[in-house]
């Protein structure tokens, strides 16, 4: 155990430590080596040695020169010696460079990541800090001709970042503590600075660089506690992406009369990014299937909303699996979430007519966790008349249960059985797939609504049993995108296979075809608005005219095509 033991510190040990035991080890070879040659060469060739002839034949051994004055031997036992010696210093020397001297230079030599942006920039993004959050916003940035420049303080980040990126994103390594840093990133010119980091470092940055430019500076927090202090230090908003998840994950329990686009469901509290629009304009809304709903169990063929409404199926999800192209005789269930395109008094009536469920207002609810998440599903949930209860293991002063969201008593104490909806929300993955595991057992019929921190955790915790899963990250780069994209484009829907839908006004003074759009940008338009005219499945031959509004959907290269031609 105690071999094992060394081996494994001296394998990951740092790369100084490794040479210089190497390089001890080596000494020891060549002072065993000379000691037992000037021993034995006397006795088996008959011969005297001096100690620097013996020396002198370990080195020409290991370095394989090779020797001519002490040539020929005459004992086989000599010659035995010499054998080993070149064997075992041939191993040294090509195992100490491939295994430690390689590696070594490799990192000495290895180019630093960029101190600064190529060149002078103006009217840029800068964003400071990276995580998921940061991914998510990037991608979505990624549609507009912006410049983006990602600032980090961590050198293997940021050199795997610059990777990652180049060229669509300028990826620059420098202290924030250092004005150097934000001047070589033209932080005078951006429009707009994101900070992502802890909140104590997101204070320091933004009182270091407010008075070095006039961009639009915005703070995002775990905590909105720290909202009026960050105001101070200078940030314009500051945005916390748990209190949109919450919102999201509570509307996903209820069908509501007055149509909720995405985008209304993710934009900030009194912010109106895209504008509230009127009941004939075009809305894109998601709608869930409720037990109880008189459309479970028909296919679309069966619901004719186009022909009925005038309201058609997107795309949707199922049991966790997204359809990108819907099919007539797909059948939708309660595991169903509709994206539908329509005018909004056409969506409204559907809803109504075709979706609604008894027993919405009178159901119970079941919070698991109760932090920023599960205080504003909470607030959703009331203002829409459900009666909740927490589960918690700290005791606030709302209706809970006081325990571990992942003891089974203590949920039956908080009735999961007879609730309708179950969301969960505490900041562990691990415990949150757990959680609904347990949840989906004790109540076949609940609808699980259920947040994750990490990409990888969506599939699970559709599999473990959850209806509906948001992806806490993606919700905060659409919101802090929808802000910064609010001029040039709106981002509606972010879809899981990459593609995104996205609305854009018509900027131009001239008028082209559909077809002519989708051929040069490679999008799909699925709907357009005009003055006194909403078109969805808008055909080859319909024309855009200048002031429309067009909603189409594609991947980042060709969205970025669609934008410059409108």
């Amino acid at each position: 155990m105690r071999g094992r033991s060394l081996l494994w510190r001296l394998a990951n040990a740092p790369s100084r430590l490794r040479i210089r035991f190497y390089l001890v080890l080596f000494a020891a070879q060549i002072i065993i080596y000379t000691v037992l040659y000037h021993t034995f060469y006397p006795q088996w060739e008959g011969r005297p040695l001096t100690w620097f002839d013996a020396l002198l034949f370990v080195l020409e051994t290991v370095t394989t020169t090779g020797y001519g004055e002490q040539l020929p031997f005459r004992n086989e036992a000599t010659v035995v010696f010499a054998i080993v010696v070149m064997l075992t210093g041939v191993v040294m020397i090509f195992m100490f460079i491939p295994l430690l001297l390689a590696p070594y230079l490799t990192t000495i030599i290895r180019a630093a990541p960029p101190r600064r942006t190529p060149y002078p920039l103006d009217g840029h993004v800068v964003i400071v800090g990276y995580s998921e959050l940061v991914r998510s916003l990037v991608d979505s940035l990624m549609i507009a001709d912006l410049d983006i420049v990602v600032v980090v303080e961590d050198e293997a980040v940021a050199r795997d970042l610059d990777s990652r990126y180049r060229p669509e994103v300028y990826v620059v390594w420098g202290a924030y503590a250092e004005p150097s840093t934000w001047r070589q990133v033209s932080i005078e010119n951006a429009s707009t600075v994101i900070v992502t980091e802890r909140e104590r470092t997101t204070a320091s940055v933004i009182l270091g660089i407010r008075d070095m430019t006039a961009a639009r500076i915005i703070a995002i927090v775990d905590d909105l506690a720290f909202d009026r202090y960050l105001r101070y230090a200078g940030a314009e908003y500051v945005l916390s992406p748990k209190n949109s998840t919450g919102r999201i994950l509570a509307r996903h329990a209820v069908l509501r009369p007055v149509v909720e686009t995405i985008y209304e469901a993710i934009r900030l509290e009194g912010t109106d990014i895209y504008g509230t629009g009127t009941d004939r304009s075009l809305q894109l809304v998601k709608v869930p299937i409720m037990s109880g709903s008189p459309a479970a169990g028909k296919s679309l063929r069966e619901l004719a909303l186009v022909e009925t409404y005038g309201v058609e199926v997107l795309f949707f999800w199922k049991g966790g699996r997204f359809v990108p192209i819907p099919k007539a005789d797909d059948v939708i269930d309660t595991s169903t979430m509709l994206f539908v395109l329509g005018p909004a008094a056409a969506i409204s009536e559907m809803i109504d007519r075709e979706f609604a469920h008894d027993g919405g207002r009178d159901s119970l609810a079941v919070v698991a966790g109760f932090g920023d998440v599960g205080r504003a599903a909470y607030r959703e949930l009331a203002s829409s008349g459900i009666a909740s209860i927490v589960v918690d293991q700290k005791p606030y002063d709302v209706t809970e249960v006081v325990g571990n969201v992942e003891d089974e008593g203590v949920l039956r104490a908080a009735r999961i059985e007879g609730a309708r909806f179950c969301v969960v929300a505490v900041n562990d993955d691990d415990v949150n797939i757990f959680t609904t595991l347990m949840a989906r057992n004790l109540n076949p019929s609940l609808r699980i609504l259920a947040r994750a921190n990490e990409p990888s955790s969506v599939d699970k915790l559709y599999r473990a049993g959850a209806d509906y899963v948001t992806l806490l990250p993606a919700i905060g780069g659409q919101v802090i995108a929808g802000i910064i994209l609010s001029e040039i484009a709106g981002i509606l829907l972010d879809l899981p296979d990459g593609q995104k839908v996205v609305m854009k006004h018509r900027m131009r003074d001239t008028s082209t075809t559909v077809g002519a759009v989708e051929v040069h940008s490679g999008v799909r338009i699925v709907g357009i608005e005009g003055a006194g005219r909403s078109v969805i499945r808008p055909q080859s031959e319909d024309l855009i005219l200048p002031d429309d509004t067009v909603i189409a959907f594609g991947r980042n290269e060709t969205l970025k095509r669609f934008i410059r031609l409108m």
